[in-house]
């Protein structure tokens, strides 16, 4: 019989236990709080405090219930898997290594993922309800109103939808989608179809298609095609970013940070007011001098904010039309390569039409076309 309580393991061991657990719940307690935006943890992510296993551990247990409690990892990987989101963190780093003023900031914080998504053809015009040609409407009218499900309920409803809540909708049939994007031919619109759906095979973690040049990952998670609708694009959750739109994008928020850099300070600091929340010496920033009290804070006037917008909007705009174009055309030359009684029927419709154009009336099938197809 032991009757030393100091080498009774078994006892000590639980007590440590407990000693342990109370640490890491007092831990927890001090590293979760309440904000107006829900609950979080001062600790951050567990993974960032994983070097605290070895010289606290009570630490790291506390604040890998905390991640857990308070979704920090997941709110770090939402981050980095969301395009919206992606983009406008780019927007902001832009905008703050330029040293923009926060409303310039955050125009171009909120602008960049807006016009991403727009040059990618993942939302339309404001006059459309935001609904990107060859697509159906996401709360479309009755059917005999509109069969094919392109017209909207209400413009204000379909925005509502698209931007509120970030909902998309179905493409159209090849009929109804070509009288929108007749740059894309039917093979093509095939293969994008195809490519929309498509998983690896059970077993694999990557299902590759060489006939589609085509990608996709475990899930769906991430999509990627060379063709896609006439332009090469990554799709990540579904959401994709095409060639034309991420240069345009790239370029437009370029120009923006460019065209702000180049103000002259009296109009980059042409307003100013007075921040009663901080006090002590600033500097001011068109006349140099350094100022006691209250602190005072200058930016450009609305008219320049808007200003550097429209310079980011435009550059954005021309620079996606033309790789857009460009790339359209190379699709066109393929698919006159490749399939060229495709070509001739997408570019003229009938065998009538076709002939003509190409100056031989008494053309009577395909076939006899194709020499003459440059």
């Amino acid at each position: 019989m032991n009757l030393d309580p100091n080498k009774n393991y078994l006892t000590n061991s639980l007590a440590n236990i407990q000693q342990f657990v109370s640490s890491a719940a007092d831990e927890l307690r001090h590293i979760v709080y309440k904000s107006k935006y829900g609950y979080g943890s001062a600790a951050g992510p567990a993974v960032k405090n994983i070097a605290e296993l070895r010289t606290a551990p009570e630490a790291f247990v506390a604040s890998a219930v905390g991640d857990v409690l308070t979704d920090q990892s997941r709110k770090e990987i939402w981050k980095y898997t969301n395009i919206p989101r992606m983009a406008g963190e780019i927007g902001k780093a832009v905008s703050s290594a330029a040293g923009m003023d926060p409303v310039t900031g955050a125009v171009l914080t909120i602008g960049a993922p807006a016009v991403l998504l727009g040059l990618s053809g993942r939302t339309g015009p404001l006059s459309q309800g935001m609904r990107p040609k060859g697509y159906k409407a996401v709360a479309p009218t009755s059917k005999e109103k509109d069969p094919t499900g392109r017209t909207p309920q209400s413009i204000p409803l379909e925005i509502a939808l698209r931007y509120g809540l970030g909902q998309t909708s179905q493409i159209l049939p090849y009929q109804e989608f070509k009288k929108e994007r007749p740059d894309v031919a039917p093979s093509t619109y095939t293969q994008y179809r195809r490519y929309e759906h498509s998983k690896p095979e059970p077993g694999k973690l990557i299902g590759i298609d060489p006939e589609g040049q085509s990608f996709t990952t475990i899930g769906g998670l991430v999509r990627g095609s060379a063709k896609g609708l006439n332009d090469p694009e990554i799709r990540l959750k579904g959401m994709p970013v095409t060639l034309s739109g991420a240069l345009g994008t790239a370029a437009g928020l370029g120009a923006a940070s460019a065209a702000y850099a180049a103000l002259p300070i009296k109009t980059k600091y042409a307003r100013s007011s007075i921040d009663l929340s901080r006090s002590g010496p600033t500097t001011n920033p068109i006349t140099g001098q350094v100022q006691t009290g209250a602190a005072r804070t200058y930016s450009p006037s609305s008219l320049t904010t808007a200003g550097i917008a429209a310079i980011g909007l435009g550059t954005a705009a021309a620079v996606g039309a033309a790789t857009k174009k460009v790339l359209q055309k190379a699709a066109e030359n393929r698919i006159k390569k490749d399939n060229p009684v495709e070509y001739l029927k997408q570019r003229h419709g009938s065998l009538e039409q076709a002939s003509s154009a190409l100056g031989l009336p008494q053309a009577q099938s395909w076939q006899q076309l194709i020499p003459y197809v440059k």
